[in-house]
């Protein structure tokens, strides 16, 4: 259970202040200060995680007020970061009674937390009827669709979860954890239409020069030790030492929180490279609209929850 829920306020004079918690809890200026930021110099980042001295905060920021959650040392980051997720819907961010309202948060993110995980969790009738398509074998596989356009929808759950992309994403990871679905990699193919090969060649640039010689500085968080240190992660690297704690990290293990990219010949600090797509076999450019987003997860039942064959 969590420690506390609360509030961090932010005044275009004074900055960012410690508004209403519950449980009650202190914060120094600079624990505010540094909760705050963890969002960015522009808060770009909606999920922030900072360690404080009284453990590990998990925050949403949404401008110009920051929600955040101060975990104990036996919650799981996973699944309060989804319930912090849906909790925030149930917030009014313009509350006249503020010690009523992070109140009303902090037992309605538990009242969330108990239902989406364990017996509870397996015992809506959403899930139930969900579990029954996959043992008789209704749902085979969970992939996503519309990836191209940066919202990934699960047409397969939708009819039991809603039509809500971030919550029916939610739910499917809240199902993993319970090993009713298993997660594997799922990537969209692309074919040149000139030529008609599927064999693509990805090119990062400078927005500036056009030059392919950038490098990437992520920040990323330590699971070891809950802070943010920076690192550059090339391809085929399996492992990094945190800057903080100086133990080794497996890349796998990473969540990173913020990215930037910097040009090796110009020496342009960008967010955005320009991306390019090229057939590898006639060297045809494709266009932004065939941009490949990446690699998605479709959600397979396990074992137990299987589907008889036809």
């Amino acid at each position: 259970m969590p420690k506390s829920v609360f509030a961090i306020w932010w005044d275009d004079r004074l900055g960012p202040s410690l508004g209403r918690s519950y449980p009650p809890i202190e914060l120094s200026e600079e624990e505010v200060l540094n909760i705050f930021m963890s969002h960015g110099l522009n808060s770009k980042t909606s999920i922030g995680y900072t360690r404080i001295s009284d453990g590990l905060v998990i925050s949403y920021i949404h401008k110009p007020n920051c929600i955040a959650v101060l975990l104990d040392d036996d919650d799981d980051l996973e699944i309060i970061e989804r319930n912090l997720m849906r909790l925030v819907p149930h917030i009014d961010l313009a509350s006249d009674n503020w010690d009523a309202e992070i109140k009303q948060a902090f037992d309605t993110l538990n009242d969330l937390i108990k239902e989406t995980t364990g017996t509870n969790l397996l015992t809506h009738s959403d899930v139930k009827e969900f579990i029954r398509a996959l043992k008789s074998g209704h749902i085979r596989v969970i992939v996503p669709e519309q990836v191209l356009k940066g919202v990934i929808h699960y047409a397969e759950a939708e009819p039991y979860f809603g039509n809500n992309p971030d919550e029916v994403v939610r739910v499917l990871k809240d199902l993993e954890r319970e090993k009713v679905l298993v997660a594997k990699t799922y990537g969209r193919k692309i074919e040149c239409r000139q030529c008609g090969s599927d064999s693509i060649r990805i090119e990062l640039r400078c927005p500036k020069c056009g030059s392919d010689d950038i490098h990437s500085i992520y920040t990323v968080f330590c699971p070891k030790c809950s802070n943010q240190f920076q690192t550059v992660l090339i391809d085929g690297l399996t492992e990094v030492r945190c800057q903080k704690c100086q133990e080794a990290v497996k890349v796998a293990d990473l969540a990173a929180t913020n990215v930037e990219l910097l040009c090796n010949s110009c020496g342009m600090a960008f967010e955005e490279p320009r991306i390019v797509l090229i057939c590898s076999v006639c060297n045809h450019t494709f266009s932004a609209l065939d941009l490949l987003a990446g690699t998605s997860v479709a959600y397979h039942p396990s074992d137990k929850y299987q589907g008889s064959a036809p």
